[in-house]
């Protein structure tokens, strides 16, 4: 890697300082930089006309705070046949976007600069906007952006009225037509900022921060800065860069002073070198702050602060993937960018307590699919110890819906990559970049081509991670046999659902480095073992971590007679023939798709829409080595059926020993554990004992007739018990249990607290089988933003307060004024003791 060392300019003809000087009396506001602009804006759901315009009357608008998604919202009447809360059965993307609708929508903000903000540069960022926007400001057009996940930026200093007067800025968003193959949301979804910096400053993601050299006792980081000159005159600037670390304590320090050409950019690169570093790592994510000082004429004009860690990556056939020299099997998940009932609204809370329940639950890594996350899902990944692999698209120029971005890919590929990018490159949990998902290509010579190019962008803009990309078998012309020339266009090989290439590939490419992009639920075995057996095989992201909105019933699980069951699967499919149109695919695959009303998630997750953990999740946790016997009952299958499972269903089984009405009949249980035996005991009596083997993948499974009380199962080793699990039947429904993830929280817009609402026995038992109707409501400093309660098919559980648990349980949220006090949260249900809450907004 090329080693660049900072250089001292030239001094400048020019010295800057009359400038300045005439503003020394100003109040700088340099710590107010970047500012949160979420608040206070008006919003209409409508394909108006002229509301760009300044003196348009928005008086009648509703008034909302970003994050904000509008396909989430309820449309206009009453619920219906065919309407319920946002949900539609005229939804044009059906399934995929879980009967929602898209449509247009419409923001206005009015602001004013302060006085201190005379003659300054104003930066207009959004982290994403979903799908077609158009901005103005004060009836000036300030720019378009056409991707749905991307950021994006313009720069609105020469639209904007003098400091004091009032500017007008106006969004429209257009999620027009079928565009996505998920639940995407709509509208302003993600945070909004303004940037106001001296006219010399620090760009947008003006850093580039790297760490070629990594040790216990020393690292070298490599610095780059873009400094910025927006005025008509050549500017000497001097650059002080230093280096802190969680304590503030200065680890490193460089000054320069270099000469910035007259409306121009200049990179700055420099090194410096950090003894005893604290390493970033999944157990110990430490985190650095490179401060950029700028001072012009012996003045600090800008003060930019970028956080980093110092790690180092390293990928090969032969050792695997290496964190900081050290092995690590990535227990990855892929994850969609939606939160449940609130929608895509990437509140700051929403992402960070995402990313805290991957932790939670064992997993080291996260696929974003199939786009680029959020800034504060990033930044989360970072405090928390996640690594990720960010992925740019999920089309390139030929279509799965016929509305989505392949409309522009052309045109404007290389600046969202380029945004994705230098947005991202800084955040240590980064590793890989994904240059797409499941990619049509019209054949295998342009698939390769536009790959080539892709690639080669992401390696300009940042050549110390390496490329990916999920490859399918199902797509590619004339079978997996042709697989090597898309998979020779990136450095690691994600294998979306061929586990059984595994072996034969690497036999053939002996250096390919290959990981499972995507794998099935049920066949975790497979792809965990191979992980652990093979050092070529650095990891298994299954599909997927947690259950969203869209796709509808992917992870489906019926009952059929045995003679209706049918095999076959896209997925399963050899290729396509060669020089067959790939749209042809996604257009079979829409036609074949039947409608699923009322349900409206995908129900593949290993954890809920709540974030429990599901059935699924019992079993990874006993192949992770996180637990060491868990035990799952499948419900009573009716007589003459058999379970239909899809390619990422899962058994309709229970950790719950509650099957009322089955009494006498066989059930079966399956027990997971590494041991080597297990016995299984019904109310004190001896069921039966079991040897697990090898073929067994960790599972034994027993025939139980059903009866009231407990059921226990004991895992021995060598005669030994080292666990037990005991599953009870509870009593009857006596009380409403509120849990919060936080008590106390922040007088923010952006944070939340997600209250866990249970329904119990009088011995403190989860009640899972009945659905109990409840109420819940909330006074004080807050309301209640989004509830619901995890049932795939249960519309009208989301955005209620009133609704039916779920296997004993709903979900809350709250969100806080911008003013200190208490909220008070009660849920109530007829003949049982009320749950309260409250909690604290400081």
């Amino acid at each position: 890697m090329k080693k660049y060392l900072f250089k001292i300019l030239p001094l400048s003809l020019f010295v800057w300082t009359i400038m300045f000087s005439c503003t020394n009396s100003q109040k700088e506001n340099l710590s107010e930089r970047t500012r949160q602009f979420n608040n206070d804006w008006k919003f209409v759901r409508d394909s108006i006309v002229g509301a760009e315009n300044s003196d348009f009357d928005d008086s009648n608008w509703m008034s909302v705070d970003l994050p904000h998604d509008f396909s989430i919202m309820d449309l206009p009447g009453e619920d219906s046949e065919d309407q319920i809360g946002p949900f539609s059965k005229k939804a044009i993307n059906g399934n995929g976007t879980g009967h929602t609708m898209g449509g247009t929508g419409w923001y206005r903000k009015s602001f004013v600069l302060d006085k201190s903000d005379e003659g300054k540069n104003v930066v207009l960022k959004f982290d994403g906007a979903y799908m077609e926007t158009n901005v103005w400001v004060n009836g000036k057009k300030a720019g378009i952006n056409k991707n749905g996940y991307t950021p994006f930026w313009f720069d609105i200093s020469s639209l904007l009225n003098p400091a004091g007067e009032p500017n007008i800025l106006a969004v429209k968003v257009d999620n027009i037509g079928a565009n996505s193959r998920w639940y995407s949301g709509s509208g302003l979804y993600r945070n909004v900022h303004l940037i106001v910096t001296n006219p010399v400053h620090v760009g947008v993601w003006g850093t580039k921060i790297t760490t070629p050299e990594v040790s216990s006792n020393h690292a070298l980081v490599e610095m780059e800065v873009t400094a910025n000159n927006e005025t008509g005159s050549d500017v000497e600037a001097e650059i002080t860069v230093n280096l802190k670390d969680n304590k503030g304590v200065i680890a490193g320090s460089s000054t320069q002073t270099i000469v910035l050409p007259a409306n121009s950019e200049k990179i700055g690169k420099n090194q410096i070198s950090v003894q005893d570093p604290a390493l970033w790592s999944l157990e110990s994510p430490e985190l650095y702050n490179a401060e950029v000082t700028i001072k012009v004429a012996n003045k600090v004009v800008d003060v930019y602060t970028q956080k980093f860690g110092i790690r180092s990556i390293e990928f090969s056939a032969e050792k695997g993937f290496l964190l900081n020299g050290k092995q690590v099997l990535l227990k990855g998940g892929c994850l969609h960018h939606d939160n449940g009932y609130l929608g895509a609204a990437a509140f700051d809370r929403a992402e960070q307590r995402k990313v805290e329940l991957m932790k939670e639950n064992g997993y080291n890594a996260i696929r974003s699919s199939h786009n680029p996350l959020s800034e504060s899902f990033l930044k989360a990944c970072d405090e928390i110890g996640i690594l990720v692999i960010t992925e740019f698209t999920d089309m390139w120029d030929s279509y799965k819906n016929k509305n989505d971005y392949h409309r522009f890919f052309n045109n404007y590929w290389e600046s969202d990559l380029t945004n994705m990018i230098l947005r991202g490159r800084n955040h240590p949990s980064i590793i890989m970049w994904s240059i797409g998902n499941e990619i049509p290509k019209k054949s295998i010579a342009e698939g390769v081509k536009i790959g080539e190019k892709l690639a080669a962008k992401v390696k300009e803009l940042d050549d110390t991670r390496v490329t990916t990309e999920g490859v399918p078998n199902f797509l590619i012309h004339g079978g997996w046999k042709n697989s090597k020339d898309y998979f020779d266009v990136v450095d690691v090989a994600g294998y979306n659902y061929m586990e059984a290439a595994y072996e034969s590939d690497h036999n053939k490419y002996p250096e390919r480095v290959i990981y499972a992009s995507e794998s099935y639920p049920k066949e975790a075995y497979n792809y965990w073992t191979a992980a652990e057996k093979f050092p070529y095989v650095i990891g298994d992201f299954v599909w997927t971590a947690m259950d969203y909105i869209g796709e509808v019933s992917v992870g489906s699980s019926s009952y059929k007679k045995p003679e209706d069951i049918d095999k076959r699967s896209f997925q399963a499919m050899d290729g396509i023939p060669e020089g067959i149109n790939p749209d042809l695919v996604f257009d079979m695959m829409a036609q074949m798709s039947s409608p699923t009303w009322p349900a409206f998630l995908s129900w593949c997750g290993d954890l809920d829409l709540m974030g429990d953990k599901k059935p699924q999740g019992l079993y990874r946790d006993i192949l992770w080595d996180r637990s060491l016997l868990e035990v799952n009952v499948h419900e009573p299958i009716p007589e003459g059926m058999v379970e239909d499972l899809s390619p990422w269903g899962w058994p309709k089984e229970l950790p719950v020993w509650n099957w009322k009405g089955s009494e006498g009949k066989p059930l079966k249980v399956r027990v997971f554990t590494k041991a080597s035996n297990v016995k299984l005991e019904l109310n004190g009596k001896a069921i039966g004992e079991k040897a697990i083997t090898e073929g067994d993948q960790h599972i034994a499974e027993f025939q139980v007739p059903y009866q009231p009380g407990t059921l226990t199962a004991i895992a021995l080793e060598d005669g030994k018990e080292v666990a037990r699990k005991i599953l009870s039947t509870p009593g009857e429904a006596s009380a409403i249990r509120l849990t919060a993830d936080r008590e106390t929280i922040n007088a923010d817009r952006n944070d939340l607290s997600f209250v866990k609402i249970e329904v119990l026995d009088e011995n403190g038992q989860l009640i899972v089988q009945n659905p109990v109707k409840i109420k819940i409501d909330v006074s004080g400093n807050g309301e209640l933003i989004a509830s619901g309660n995890a049932n795939p098919s249960d519309m009208a559980s989301v955005n209620n307060s009133e609704m039916n648990t779920f296997r004993g349980k709903a979900q809350a949220i709250i969100r806080p004024f911008i003013t200190a006090g208490e909220i008070t949260i009660t849920v109530s249900s007829d003949g049982l003791k009320t749950g309260e809450l409250k909690l604290v907004v400081q």
